[in-house]
């Protein structure tokens, strides 16, 4: 999408922000509108992009744009586009990411669990589902992290993102066809060593990478939590913590 969109509405952010900070002022919707916005684009955007939403946003003359992957803002008639993220300058919070978090949420019973790999630590009370790449340096920080956390269950979704780390689906092979996945991963993951190659099928590693696509995950580590609510990013212990004790 980078490489398509030529142009970004600065000015245009900067003047809808401005008039909105501190309120939570909303779009005014109209459906005459969000269809006039949907056919603009899909007249323009390239024909793969598959939209599945135009509705309003937080903020006053910027519509959200909902694709099968992303999310980006549009003006009211269409014409300019901003693809990038929206920052709260006061507390840092990447408001596009957390609104795209909202509208991701699952219902996490739903989620095939069986093929998870499974790590239970101490009364395994607290559970997350957690997507990750087994050469992902932040999975890796990730894992160091589930490793000071206890009264947990995490179920581990090998998740190879092959074109940015070359090999990872291959080691994500070696460890689904390990005899204790469970040890392998973590071996792997916090000590280093190496998964030894066995010959299997492995068609799990692929049914989970079809998995995290359906589920619109586009970045590792993405957490799931109880409730259904979800982030994509590293959390240190604190902020771990932090997300567990506001699941209800």
């Amino acid at each position: 999408m980078n490489k398509v969109i030529s142009s970004f509405l600065s000015a245009f952010i900067a003047i809808a922000l401005t008039s909105s900070a501190g309120a939570q002022v909303t779009t005014p919707a109209n459906s005459d509108d969000m269809n006039r916005i949907l056919k603009t684009l899909q007249s323009r955007l390239p024909p793969k992009m598959v939209i599945e939403k135009v509705q309003p946003s937080q903020w006053p003359w910027l519509y959200e744009v909902i694709t099968d992957s992303e999310m980006f803002y549009v003006d009211s008639t269409g014409d300019y586009l901003f693809y990038g993220r929206v920052m709260d300058t006061k507390t840092r919070t990447d408001l596009t990411a957390k609104r795209w978090n909202e509208l991701s949420r699952v219902e996490f019973n739903d989620l095939p669990l069986s093929l998870a790999i499974k790590h239970v630590k101490g009364d395994g009370s607290r559970k997350i589902a957690v997507f990750s790449d087994p050469h992902c340096p932040f999975c890796v920080r990730f894992e160091n992290t589930l490793q000071e956390v206890t009264n947990i269950t995490v179920y581990t979704f090998l998740y190879p993102l092959e074109s940015l780390h070359p090999g990872a689906t291959d080691t994500a092979k070696n460890i689904w066809c390990a005899p204790d996945r469970a040890a392998t991963w973590t071996a792997w993951m916090v000590n280093k060593k190496k998964p030894p190659a066995i010959s299997c099928k492995a068609d799990e590693v692929t049914t989970m990478v079809k998995l995290g696509e359906k589920l619109k995950v586009n970045g590792t580590p993405t957490i799931f939590f109880a409730d259904g609510h979800r982030i994509s990013a590293a959390l240190d212990k604190d902020q771990l913590e932090a997300e567990l004790k506001a699941v209800k």
